[in-house]
């Protein structure tokens, strides 16, 4: 056994043992502190030539630390630099005080460890998707041969799955397809830090969530850190991991880093079930509603704003607060710094009392009309003989209650509404019917009556979003005797466009699961943004 003798504290292996450590540990501290992406006190300001002692501050003392394989979303109203920020982050333009550095170095021009992917895709429409892809790959990778090359763009074509279209110009792609030719084309090249600029913007909803996935998947797969700008806060909490919230503009600087705690990969449906979701979404709407809310130009900033409460589309979970246009007409109390009303000339005053005559005249025709839509269906129900159909209404409880119409209950009218779901955001009753339709496999009224009970019911308690739509959504669904939906097809070009917006395709029974030998029957689903929201189920076309 070899004679091992302990180290002298003060011998040279001991100092040089002392030595390797200590720079080892330097060097951890070091990569440690060192993030991947440094945006440190940036600023970016523009001579005024009409006064140049005022410039224009654009972004003012900007910091931002991004790790590597972050997925960080971009939110704030438009004009507050998101966009200028970006564009010094990809080197397009320089800021004018303080510094961008990626893995340490400072970037002073664009390069290819950073690929932007603009709104408006930004191909050449002369040359094919392949093309397209290829043209950056040569000019990136101009050593490698062009067999490689070509596998580079095949592979890539593959993954934003556009094999088949490769031969085709973007004037003969649809939007989400150019879409996915520019982020191949960006992806090709295997860029360190992938910039998104709005890239689902002018995009419809449906194609929007399937890019969404397909970006996640794609990112999830190569582990690379992304930036993108959104205006829309479901988006940003669905793919980021942090969201950054800028103040207004001008001089506009990072107000809120919030971190997203849904783990991943993350299942849409399951995440905006989750009370969380709700609270993060309405900490984001508060802060570009209320504490950033924008002004337009001229707007007196001390004015006190008046809260409203906006309503979300699940019950139980906390309002969002935003700020309504002030009223400046008269000085608010509980508000010292108030704007006073300016003198109103008599001339000016005649207009406005003439306008505010026209305006209240044509709101009393509209209640008028929307009353006596309301008051037609229990005239009708007066003097048309009983027949058996079904009234299905939003009770407070999740399970329907169906009311034949009688003598004794008479049908509902503007005076006694039926209390509206919670579930729904804006819902009002729903009147049914229960007609016999020649593509039903089932003709018994009464059963048809309760599998409309169970669809409705079903649809109304089953909201994950805030309906936008402003024109009716109108479907045909096929139901089986145990309420299941086995499928449904829009029928008119805004049903198509804001499917995603209803609950029929989280509740549509997964496609290859088993059959069975239940019988069938199509209603019609209607979706109406009037009066409040209003939804329809009823049977046939």
């Amino acid at each position: 056994m070899p004679n091992l003798e302990p180290l002298n504290p003060n011998s040279e292996d001991m100092q040089t043992l002392k030595n390797q450590q200590a720079a080892k540990a330097a060097i951890n501290t070091t990569t440690a502190k060192q993030p991947f992406l440094s945006i440190k006190d940036v600023s970016k300001v523009y001579e005024n030539p009409k006064d140049p002692a005022k410039p224009f501050v654009i972004l003012d003392g900007v910091n931002l630390q991004i790790n590597e394989g972050e997925f960080i979303c971009l939110i704030g109203h438009s004009g507050c630099g998101k966009s200028t920020l970006l564009n010094s982050i990809a080197g397009f333009s320089l800021p004018t005080t303080g510094k961008v550095a990626l893995e340490g170095t400072e970037i002073t021009e664009p390069g290819p460890d950073r690929m932007v992917v603009f709104q408006n895709y930004s191909l050449l429409p002369w040359l094919s998707a392949e093309e397209n892809i290829h043209l950056g790959v040569e000019t990136v990778y101009s050593d490698k041969t062009a067999q490689e090359q070509n596998q580079i763009v095949e592979d890539h074509l593959k993954l934003v799955g556009l094999t088949e279209a490769c031969k085709k110009r973007p004037g003969q792609l649809s939007g989400g397809m150019k879409q996915r030719v520019a982020i191949a084309r960006a992806l090709a090249t295997r860029p360190k830090l992938l910039i998104l600029d709005e890239p689902f913007g002018a995009l419809d909803p449906i194609t929007r969530e399937e890019l969404q996935e397909e970006l996640l998947k794609i990112w999830q797969e190569h582990k690379i850190t992304v930036i993108m700008i959104t205006h829309d806060i479901d988006e940003a909490l669905f793919l980021s991991d942090r969201i950054v919230m800028m103040t207004n503009g001008p001089a506009a600087s990072i107000g809120e880093d919030m971190h997203i705690p849904f783990s991943r990969p993350r299942n849409r449906a399951r995440i905006m079930e989750d009370p969380k979701y709700y609270e993060l979404r309405n900490f984001a709407l508060e802060f570009l509603f209320s504490r950033y809310a924008h002004h337009e130009e001229g707007e007196d900033a001390d004015v006190e704003t008046e809260k409203v409460v906006l309503p979300l589309p699940i019950s139980g979970k906390k309002p969002v607060i935003a700020a309504a246009a002030p009223n400046t007409s008269e000085p608010s109390p509980f508000a010292p710094h108030s704007a006073k009303s300016s003198p109103i000339s008599p001339i000016k005053g005649g207009v406005l009392a003439v306008s505010w005559l026209v305006g209240m005249a044509a709101l009393a025709a509209i209640n008028m009309s929307g009353i006596s839509n309301q008051l037609k269906p229990a005239k009708q129900a007066e003097t048309a003989p009983a027949a058996p159909a079904a009234v299905v209404s939003s009770p407070p409880v999740p399970t329907p209650v169906a009311v034949a119409p009688s003598a004794a209950s008479p049908a509902p009218s503007a005076a006694s509404p039926a209390p509206a779901s919670p579930a729904v955001a804006n819902s009002a009753t729903a009147p049914a019917s229960t007609q016999t339709s020649a593509t039903s496999d089932i003709s018994d009224k009464a059963q048809l009556g309760a599998i409309e009970q169970q669809l409705y019911a079903q649809i109304d308690a089953s909201w994950r979003t805030v309906p936008t739509f402003t024109e009716s959504l109108t479907y045909r669904v096929k139901v089986k005797q145990n309420g299941d939906i086995v499928k449904f097809e829009p029928t008119n070009r805004a049903a198509k466009d804001f499917v995603q917006e209803t609950p029929l395709p989280v509740l549509q029974v997964p496609a290859g699961s088993p059959a069975d030998s239940q019988k069938t029957a199509e209603f019609q689903v209607t979706f109406n943004p009037n009066n409040g929201g209003v939804l329809e189920v009823k049977t046939g076309n």
